[in-house]
Parts: C-alpha cells; structure tokens; sequence
C-alpha cells in the first residue's frame, strides 16, 4: 500500500487556513481526489495530469514535474515544461540537487530550496538553475510500499515561494501521485492476469482438439511442459496458441494457391499412463 509520511502539522496547517477562509488547500484536495475516481490510464498519463494541477493549484509554481525510480534508474515521467525536464535531468546528469536529495535521502521526505543564487548545497546545479531564472525549488518524496518511489518537483521563479502552505498542497498531490501509481499497477496486474488465464485457456482446448484428450488431462500436460522446461505456463500456453495461429496463416495462404492443407506441431502429444496420469 502507497503512503506518504504525511505530518499532522501539515493538517494543522491546513485547518489554520480554512478558519482564516483560505481555501487553497481545500481547493487542491478537491482537484487531486478527483483523480482517484478517473479510469485507469498509463502511469505517464496519470502522472502528467497530477503535475498539471498541481502547476496550476499550487501558488508560485511555474513548472512541475513527477520523477520516478525504476531498475533502470531515475527519469522523470511527467512535466508541464519542457524547462523541468531539463532540470530534472541537470541534477540527474550532476547527481546532485534537491530533487535527488528527496527521492534519495531516506531521513528527508521534502527539500525546499529557498534561492538558488545563494545556495551552497548543490553548487554546480544551484548556479545552472539560477543561471535559467529559477530561484525556489521544491521537492516532496513519494512513498510507496514504505520506499521512495519517486519524487514531485516544484519550481518557481521567484525566490522564498514555498511557504508552509505550499509545502502541505505539495504533500497532498504526492500522496495522490502515490495512489495514482498503485492504482496503475493493479489494474495493470489484473489484466496481465486475466489475459494469461484466456491464454491458458485457448491453449488448454487446443491439446484438447489436437490429442482427444479431456480438459483435466490437457492442463495437466501444459503444467507438465511448464515445469519440465523451467517455462512459465503462460509462456507454454502462448507459445501453443501461436503456433495454431501460425497453422492457420499457411493453411489460409495455402488455400488461396490450391496447396494442401499442413499441420503445424502444436506440441509433442501428451501420452495417458494405466492410472491415468498424463505425461
């Protein structure tokens, strides 16, 4: 389960400004749970509406963007500009920088930079973030399963933009950004899933039809193949469906030339033993 260290000072905070009649905070809540009950899309999609509200809720927020961690390393999988992705990879390219420090630092779940013209921590990215005009940046890390999975950048073009108000929106749309990526996984899982078991399926009433066999003695097969050859059964399945698939391409073209109809080895015939195990 996704989860970002939310602290109940952010909630403080937040309960601060609405009896004051503030309601930026509210108003970001709103828009990001909106989210929550869109249809599950691609992560880069999900992600690049997240940045884009928070671009545009968020005040002093010029540019946004959404890094994510992978086997491959870090890349960034939604910005609003084209300018943060620039950032973005500046610190990735100088490995250095605040958004790194948030996705990687597990004693920091956020970073605010304050002015990059006086900053001392990451010199050669402070000086070429100033150098573009950007003077305040942000980063919030986003927890999944209890690890940094990923990061929201914030950046701003005037200097101290990022008060304690703007900290608690941010951590709203990371625990959004957080849901967001479970949810695409999940729903990613669940097709991956019921796509292998049609798969299996199909394969299971090809044996079926090519050896006479019953259904129990045809999975039984495709699990034997499956262990005997250190195949996943998926794969075995897939791998029977495509070479039908290829069957009935030739006998197609075959046809249209006048050729006699072929067979292609689906896979060795399953052989029944007197108990009637299937091997």
């Amino acid at each position: 389960m996704s989860f970002v260290k939310f602290s109940y000072s952010r909630l403080d905070q937040f309960e601060t400004v609405n009896r004051r009649g503030d309601h930026t905070l509210a108003q970001a809540m709103a828009h990001a749970a909106l989210f929550l009950n869109e249809p599950a899309e691609d992560l880069e999609t999900i992600l690049a509406r997240l940045a884009d509200v928070a671009h545009q809720m968020i005040a002093d927020v010029d540019m946004a963007s959404i890094s994510v961690t992978s086997r491959d390393g870090i890349s960034t999988k939604a910005a609003t500009d084209q300018a943060a992705r620039d950032l973005d990879q500046l610190q990735y390219d100088f490995q250095e920088g605040p958004c790194l420090d948030a996705l990687l630092d597990p004693d920091k779940a956020e970073v605010v930079v304050d002015d990059m013209s006086c900053e001392r921590r990451w010199p050669r990215y402070a000086q070429a973030a100033a150098g573009r005009g950007y003077r305040s940046q942000m980063g919030i890390k986003i927890y999944r399963e209890g690890r940094s999975a990923g990061g929201l950048n914030l950046y701003s073009l005037r200097a101290n933009a990022f008060g304690d108000e703007t900290r608690a929106a941010a951590e709203i749309f990371a625990v959004h950004a957080a849901i967001a990526m479970d949810k695409v996984r999940t729903v990613t899982n669940l097709t991956d899933a019921l796509g292998s078991q049609q798969t299996i399926g199909q394969a299971v009433g090809i044996v079926m039809r090519t050896y006479t066999v019953d259904e129990d003695a045809a999975f039984n097969y495709l699990t034997r193949v499956s262990q005997t050859t250190n195949t996943k059964l998926r794969d075995v399945a897939a791998q029977i469906v495509a070479a039908l698939t290829v069957e009935a391409r030739v006998n197609r073209d075959g046809a249209r030339n006048g050729s006699r109809p072929c067979r292609v080895a689906v896979a060795p015939a399953p052989t029944v033993g007197g108990d009637g195990a299937t091997s």
